[in-house]
């Protein structure tokens, strides 16, 4: 069953036994319950998920095929690129659970159809203190042998808080934005200038119209940023740890929400890391060794 996470100015929904998933996010506005997030947990929701974990790695790697310390490994679900991980929609335990705060845990050992060749254990916490939604990740290497490793958060966010069609605006500030000349979500070359309807490291409008799936990924992000919705007043303001330096922006049309994902490697990042790329965000975890990050969303009156 869903846990419910609650005070008097916010609301989140999690679901252990789906990932250690978020399922929605609310907070009083003009003294109504608004939801920051879409709620996936009402059937007029088209998503699975408010926003799901990606772990031991972030997003894509191409045909799930790439080479670490000499070996070529083959990943299953080749053919969609080996996405997101091999937690998301696993059954997570609860470790700890209060009124305000949820603690789960992941281990591959509970499983014999893991999709990745070492095993792993991870921690996912979610708290909510006022207006801010904390959360935590951490992924430690529990084989015998060094693996490559990364992870990241996959929100949405609702296009409109108080009426349909309001303007919504945001910044994040980036180095960069990886080309995809192949349409696959894979970087086909080092970062670059970002074209302009992908570059929002000064506020600006994002159109619903205005299209792009930059699931190549922008490198050097810095961690912080903001969505404001001016109309509303309301604004939701990240903090990200260090470790999150690559941001996944998706806008689709048509639809009432989008995404900004702060993750810590670029998209095929382990073959971007083989192939001697420094910008890959991955990171070689020894036997015992530990990756772990926090990503707080702030709400606001703008």
């Amino acid at each position: 069953m869903p846990v419910v996470l609650q005070n008097e100015n916010s609301q989140a929904v999690i679901a252990p036994e789906y990932g250690a998933a978020l399922m929605a996010w609310k907070t009083k506005l003009g003294g109504k319950w608004v939801d920051l997030t879409p709620d996936a947990t009402q059937d007029t929701c088209d998503l699975q998920e408010a926003s799901f974990l990606m772990i031991p790695y972030s997003n894509r790697i191409e045909h799930g095929k790439f080479v670490f310390a000499g070996t070529e490994y083959q990943l299953r679900d080749a053919e969609n690129h080996a996405i997101h991980g091999t937690a998301r929609r696993r059954q997570w335990k609860i470790v700890k659970n209060t009124e305000a705060l949820v603690r789960c845990t992941f281990d591959t050992e509970d499983f014999d159809d893991c999709n990745w060749p070492w095993s792993f254990s991870a921690v996912a916490e979610y708290e909510v203190k006022g207006t801010v939604l904390r959360q935590y990740l951490s992924l430690t290497n529990t084989d015998s042998t060094a693996m490559p490793a990364g992870f990241g958060w996959h929100p949405y966010f609702s296009r409109a808080l108080s009426r349909e069609g309001e303007t919504v605006r945001f910044r994040m500030n980036y180095g960069g934005v990886y080309p995809d000349a192949n349409n696959n979500r894979i970087p086909s070359g080092p970062p670059q200038e970002p074209p302009e309807k992908m570059d929002f490291r000064q506020e600006k409008t994002l159109a619903p119209d205005n299209y792009f799936d930059c699931c190549s990924c922008c490198c050097g992000y810095d961690g912080e940023g903001y969505i404001v919705w001016p109309e509303s007043g309301g604004k939701i303001v990240f903090e990200c740890s260090k470790e999150l330096g690559h941001m996944v922006m998706y806008n689709p049309q048509g639809k009432p929400y989008f995404a900004l994902e702060p993750v810590s490697n670029a998209n095929n990042g382990f073959n971007l890391l083989a192939q001697g790329d420094q910008t890959s965000g991955v990171v070689i975890l020894q036997p015992g060794e530990k990756l772990q990050a926090e990503f707080n969303m702030i709400f606001e009156k703008a």
